[in-house]
């Protein structure tokens, strides 16, 4: 015949008289007709609240409250790609031209336009780098800012930069979105 299992609560029987913890209230059980409402109601004169909405809302300061709600809108949603990211994006909120900048000169108004932008929360920019066909030497500003670009995104200073007609041989403008 096989021995019931014990825990290693039930591994010592205690016996009928023995010593209760001091402050501790034995649990009752509950019959069918005990109320539960009434039972884990509220007790009026405690301090907690009656639910964890009310603890909330009287422990944090409407203003605080109201700043984390609206920061939590303006959050995307985990699930959300860079796609849909991409392409819920406005079209551009604001333009740079780099015609007759020198390469340094083009990276450095680049950066300067783009940190302007994110200070003032836009999410979409078109960066007008030119073609290059007016220069003897062929676009030099296509390549060191598309090379900008990229350090940037590495960085998670932009989101995306996509060739305004996806291709930068037909092209001679980047649209950046930004976070």
């Amino acid at each position: 015949m096989r021995k019931p299992n014990r825990s290693p609560r039930q591994a010592e029987p205690t016996a009928r008289g023995a010593k209760k913890k001091a402050g501790k209230q034995p649990i009752r059980k509950l019959s069918a007709s005990d109320d539960l409402g009434v039972l884990f109601s509220h007790d009026q004169g405690s301090d907690n609240p009656p639910s964890f909405a009310r603890a909330l809302a009287t422990g944090i300061p409407a203003t605080t409250l109201a700043e984390i709600l609206a920061e939590k809108e303006g959050l995307p949603t985990p699930a959300q790609s860079l796609q849909a990211a991409i392409k819920n994006s406005p079209p551009p909120q604001d333009r740079i031209d780099l015609h007759g900048c020198t390469a340094f000169e083009a990276e450095t108004k680049t950066e300067n336009f783009l940190a302007r932008a994110r200070r003032n929360h836009l999410k979409t920019v078109l960066v007008i780098t030119g073609k290059g066909l007016h220069s003897p030497e062929g676009s030099v500003l296509k390549d060191v800012i598309e090379t900008r670009l990229k350090i940037m995104k590495n960085n998670g200073l932009i989101l995306a930069y996509l060739w305004e007609k996806k291709s930068l041989e037909k092209s001679g403008a980047l649209l950046v979105y930004l976070p």
